[in-house]
């Protein structure tokens, strides 16, 4: 039992298939590499929108918008001032934690369609800044010859040193969000999911962790744009439009919602799938949609909630 406990350990597995998947695929791992960093990118951002919707209940339908701001700070800052990688995503995360802050407490204040709407507005806003501002963002244009990532002068160019990079941030992210899930904090934000008004007839300071969770969130949200940033090379306003916070959406809702593991594999399956049915790319809102509805109507707990109901079939 010990034994198929370990086999069957999520970190273990993860960690193991990182490690090999470079080596597996080895005739083609530029390739492959640069398919599963999209996918750790986009884990990030779907953990995060999991914190906030799976386990607060606060529903966002504009996510993409710190993923944007995230990438367009690191790729101003290091084009046009100069400033190293990880000094430009530190100041884009400081940022989205201030903007954050600064607007939680009025947009968190509203409820359901309100919100959504709200969140929606914000990254409709932000792209308008950013195709408004064309002398600083380069406006629809984009802004080209963003470099690669590096620490202390340690280059991260090769794919796969990026590749082992990115999935170990990944990874942190992973644990952090486990960790804050467990912590009283987490059972905070689970109280005022499952009724806010109830948590605060406990004492909850319903505003204060509402407004937490969605800093940490967007943090994560802009660390995951400055690495895309520096993994791309180019970024333009068409990479942040709310299709992309639908996408990340439908891998929430596909993988499984409140679980952290589920995000994991919601957002490698619609990141790997385009790969697979490349020939359909010119259909893929439409397909995405179809996967939404398809998950709410046959697989409420998404895929990494069918898989655990297998195992705990397989083992009884």
């Amino acid at each position: 039992m010990n034994i198929r406990r370990i086999l069957t350990n999520p970190y273990l597995i993860l960690c193991l298939s990182v490690l090999i998947a470079p080596f597996v695929f080895a005739d083609k791992s530029a390739y492959v590499t640069g398919v599963l960093i999209f996918c750790a990118i986009y884990t990030i951002l779907t953990i995060g929108l999991d914190l906030l919707m799976g386990y607060t209940g606060q529903i966002s339908v504009g996510h993409a918008s710190f993923f944007a701001i995230g990438a367009y700070v690191s790729a101003i800052l290091t084009t046009r001032y100069g400033l190293s990688p990880l000094g430009a995503m530190a100041s884009g995360m400081v940022l989205s934690g201030i903007l954050s802050w600064a607007i939680g407490r009025p947009v968190l204040a509203l409820k359901e369609y309100y919100l959504a709407m709200a969140t929606l507005a914000f990254n409709e806003i932000v792209i308008s800044l950013i195709i408004g501002l064309e002398g600083l963002t380069g406006g629809a244009s984009g802004i080209r010859d963003i470099p690669p990532f590096a620490i202390f002068g340690v280059s991260f160019k090769h794919h796969l040193l990026y590749y082992y990079l990115v999935w170990l941030i990944t990874i942190f992210v992973i644990v952090l969000s486990r960790a804050i899930v467990n912590s009283p904090a987490g059972r905070a934000l689970s109280a005022i999911h499952g009724d806010e008004i109830g948590a605060r007839a406990f004492g909850i300071d319903c505003t204060k962790y509402k407004t937490g969770i969605f800093v940490i969130v967007n943090v994560l949200a802009s660390l995951a744009g400055s690495l895309y940033a520096h993994f791309i090379g180019f970024i333009a306003p068409d990479d942040f439009q709310v299709g992309t916070s639908v996408s990340l959406l439908v891998m929430l809702y596909l993988g499984g919602i409140g679980t952290i593991w589920g995000p994991v594999i919601g957002a490698c399956f619609l990141k790997i799938l385009p790969e697979i049915t490349y020939h359909f790319q010119d259909y893929e809102l439409l397909v995405n949609g179809l996967i939404l509805v398809f998950v709410l109507i046959f697989l409420p707990e998404g895929l990494y909630g069918t898989l655990k109901k297998i195992t705990k079939r397989a083992e009884g």
